[in-house]
């Protein structure tokens, strides 16, 4: 942080005279609002504040910042350099001028030594800001801007989050990740196998999952409790309003979010079931957190969805041998894991589970084609559900 100011470090240039630099900095649990004093070309004085993270953007933030600081200090400079554009800029620098006597001007500079600047100011926020708060902190207040953001009834602790994969309709899978005061909890994790559709269709196979999720709640199963305090749908409105649905209809009662994305396939809003969009970008907290969610979710659910195919095309290969049935074929995956561990077993090592003829055959028959082999791995997280 600047903590020491002397005239040969921060000597600018004249046009910088009798000017305020402002820094804002939102964290998680707290945020900076920091102005530096260039009077003569120097910098002579720096002023902060620590307050709480603002559920407001950040140009209306650092607005109504400006009127209570200058309001309360008295002394106004010519000119105001601030690190956003605000949307009352105009009638601010009136309220200003006529207050103290003389032209005050507010710029929001893009390039140049102003600029440079206002990058330092922006730095000095964020180092007190981080040097005042700890990690508890910071995930708490997180939870507690989503709380308040979305309105909900208690802060989000637990949050489950729901994804779809699919390939041309085919093998539709579903994830749902939990996270526990804003960290994974991989064994609360589920996958699920599309049961009740044979085409694509995102919005009834949402609503499948959802709905086998609360029904196993509501069964007494262990696996699937407790509740969530929010939950997350991949998608938008729509996504969320089938998930909402369902609940509704199950008689329980829980909050949902979509999770929307922009051009990059990340989260850049969340939005209610009625279409009601929540801009996250102003807080970097919540935004990097909704985004871990997004893509461990989508993660879990496109690993399932590989594992299945991998899984399908090891069985079809593992059919074409005469004398291995289900049963056999589910032993040796049992057994040796994947194909690859199939052959690279002996046929000693087969005949343990199958008769040493369909071993001999396996490893003649697979051995030699090309392609055959398969990597083997798990996935974290619970079974298919």
């Amino acid at each position: 942080a600047l903590m020491q100011v002397t005239e040969r470090q921060y000597v600018v240039a004249g046009s910088k005279a009798d000017t305020d630099v402002v820094g804002f900095y939102s964290g998680a649990a707290k945020s900076c609002f920091v102005v530096l004093h260039y009077i003569g070309g120097t910098l002579l004085g720096k002023d902060f504040e620590i307050i709480e993270t603002p559920v407001e953007e950040e140009a209306e933030a650092i607005s109504g910042l400006l009127r209570q600081y200058y309001q309360g200090r008295g002394v106004y400079p010519r000119t105001i350099c601030v690190p956003a554009d605000l949307p009352d800029a105009v009638s601010l620098e009136r309220l200003f001028t006529e207050t103290c006597g003389h032209r005050v001007y507010i710029e929001a500079p893009k390039r140049g030594e102003k600029a440079r600047l206002i990058e330092t100011a922006q730095l000095n926020a964020r180092e007190e800001t981080e040097r005042v708060t700890t990690r508890e902190e910071k995930t708490l207040k997180t939870l507690e801007w989503l709380q308040k953001a979305l309105q909900l009834p208690a802060i989000p602790e637990r949050m489950e989050a729901f994804d779809i994969s699919n390939t041309g309709g085919s093998d539709i899978v579903a994830s749902m990740t939990v996270f526990v005061k804003g960290r994974p909890l991989k064994r609360d994790y589920r996958r699920f196998k599309i049961k009740t559709l044979e085409g694509q269709d995102d919005y009834h196979s949402m609503m499948e999952v959802v709905s086998r999720r609360i029904i196993r709640y509501k069964e007494g199963d262990e696996k699937f409790s407790p509740l969530p305090d929010l939950m997350l749908i991949d998608g938008g409105a729509t996504h969320a309003a089938a998930a909402e649905s369902v609940l509704m209809r199950e008689g329980v009662s829980v909050p949902v979010c979509g999770m929307v994305k922009d051009g990059r396939h990340r989260t850049r809003a969340l939005v209610l079931p009625d279409g009601q969009e929540i801009g996250i970008s102003s807080n970097p907290a919540v935004f990097a957190l909704i985004g871990t969610i997004q893509e461990e979710t989508h993660r879990f659910a496109i690993e399932y969805h590989r594992s299945l195919r991998t899984k399908s095309t090891v069985a079809s290969k593992l059919d074409g041998v005469e004398g291995v049935g289900p049963k056999r074929r589910e032993n040796l995956l049992k057994r040796f894991g994947s194909l690859k561990g199939i052959l690279s077993a002996s046929v000693e090592e087969l005949s343990e589970v199958v008769p040493k003829a369909v071993a001999q055959r396996i490893l003649e028959q697979l051995g030699s084609q090309s392609g055959a082999g398969e990597k083997g791995g798990g996935t974290a997280g619970a079974g298919e559900k």
